[in-house]
């Protein structure tokens, strides 16, 4: 779609999968990171634990940037 402003139906519902999706996995990760012991582990799953939240913000910057909410 060239509009700016217009995403079509199925577009907004990829955005709120994407959005939910991450959302799970941050919390997911955030109970389960207490219970990890070994470091490497830990190490990956922080690093697992920033990429979903980059792509928390780059989905609402999206949002902000199209929508001017």
């Amino acid at each position: 779609m060239n509009n700016k402003n217009n995403l079509a139906p199925h577009e907004m519902l990829e955005l709120r999968e994407l959005m939910d999706s991450n959302i799970v996995g941050v919390k997911k990760l955030q109970a389960n990171m207490k219970m990890i012991e070994d470091d490497e582990l830990k190490s990956f799953m922080e690093h697992c634990l920033d990429s979903k939240k980059e792509n928390i913000n780059s989905v609402q910057n999206f949002i902000e940037s199209n929508f001017n909410i």
